[in-house]
């Protein structure tokens, strides 16, 4: 097995305020999203741990409890790994051990009108949301006795990432990584987000599960075609010691810029179908 070697941070964030700022979409929708991320979300990630703790006989009456609830809040897909690092930020600290890793779906609709402004809303919306499930999960796991703290999905250069949410569900098993870089699930292809909140609750172990994404992507360039930025690769390099798709991330930028997230690798990707249409489009994991 390749080592797993900790992603690095880069300043892109840093680079893409500075350089192209965020000002699009700006209206009064994108502006709640963002004040309530900023002021409301990111302050409460953690918080204190309830004294009495609740006991499970295994791991998987503790996950199908968390699961439960975590679809309950909202969640459309819920997985389980082990803290990795593969995807821990370099010189970030997790003190936890054990992964919850959440992802809502993506109004297809919306998506489809990518790049315009109305899929990049979405996607705000989505971390918004999102955000919103991953803090309560983290509560409720609390609230049980156990340590646990949400990792919010959406980052930027005042609250740069702690963990790589892409990889996280590539190891619960949700997903394989297409040729764009982005997650691909079986129920709704790329249309996803996630957060994870990390604990110490015992919970499954996880582990990736392929279902012929990989191959596919392999033979397809429709994403290649329709990036206006020139930044999927056609070849996999080797990263951290595991070859993959690198999105050249100074090519992505000024487009992502435009509208917040330009989202058309998402929007025109041949996984990118309604539910009802993707599964038979894949093998399954049954």
């Amino acid at each position: 097995m390749p080592m797993q070697l900790p992603p690095k941070y880069s300043n892109i964030f840093e680079y893409l305020e500075e350089n192209y700022g965020l000002d699009a979409p700006d209206t009064p929708l994108t502006r709640l999203y963002k004040s309530e991320i900023a002021e409301i979300q990111y302050p409460n990630l953690d918080g204190p741990v309830t004294k009495e703790k609740i006991l499970f006989e295994d791991r998987e009456s503790a996950a199908e409890m968390v699961r439960s609830f975590a679809k309950g809040a909202g969640a459309d897909i819920v997985g389980f790994t082990s803290v990795k690092g593969n995807f821990v930020f370099e010189d970030q600290t997790i003190l936890q051990k054990n992964c919850v890793v959440l992802a809502v779906e993506m109004d297809y609709d919306l998506i489809e009108t990518a790049p315009e402004s109305p899929s990049g809303t979405e996607v705000l919306r989505a971390y918004w949301y999102l955000a919103d499930i991953a803090i309560k999960v983290a509560r409720f796991i609390r609230s049980m006795g156990y340590p646990a703290q949400a990792h919010h999905p959406r980052s930027y250069a005042d609250f740069p990432p702690t963990i790589l949410q892409t990889v996280a569900a590539i190891e619960a098993g949700m997903g394989e990584l297409g040729r764009h870089g982005v997650l691909i699930t079986p129920e709704f292809g790329p249309r996803v987000r996630v957060a994870t909140v990390t604990t110490d609750l015992e919970l499954p172990k996880g582990g990736r599960k392929e279902f012929g994404v990989d191959k596919f992507c392999s033979g397809c360039h429709v994403c290649y075609d329709a990036c206006e930025g020139d930044a999927i690769p056609m070849e996999k390099t080797v990263v951290r010691g595991h070859r993959k798709y690198t999105i050249d991330p100074y090519k992505c930028l000024p487009e992502f810029a435009k509208y917040d997230g330009c989202n058309i690798c998402v929007a025109r990707c041949v996984f990118n179908k309604r539910p009802e249409a993707l599964r038979p489009f894949i093998r399954t994991l049954d």
